[in-house]
């Protein structure tokens, strides 16, 4: 059975914030998303001083969740 990914929380709200504002900013830049998610992981470390890897799982939960459940705010002025 697949994990559940994480939901926000207080502790992880401004950095997932942060993440996502830094990924959805480059992309709107026309960056890939893979050179955007690395902004985002160097954002998210900004606020949240985590390990890498632990980091990087963040990250992608934080753009993941955005990216579904704020889906219209995330991609305008993405792309297109």
């Amino acid at each position: 059975m697949p994990e559940t990914p994480p939901a926000p929380t207080p502790e992880r709200g401004p950095a997932w914030r942060a993440a996502c504002l830094a990924y959805r900013e480059q992309r709107r830049a026309g960056a890939s998303h893979h050179s955007a998610w690395l902004i985002a992981v160097v954002a998210l470390r900004e606020v949240w001083p985590l390990p890498i890897e632990e980091a990087k799982r963040e990250t992608t939960h934080a753009i993941a969740y955005a990216s579904t459940h704020h889906t219209k705010w995330f991609w305008d002025g993405v792309g297109g």
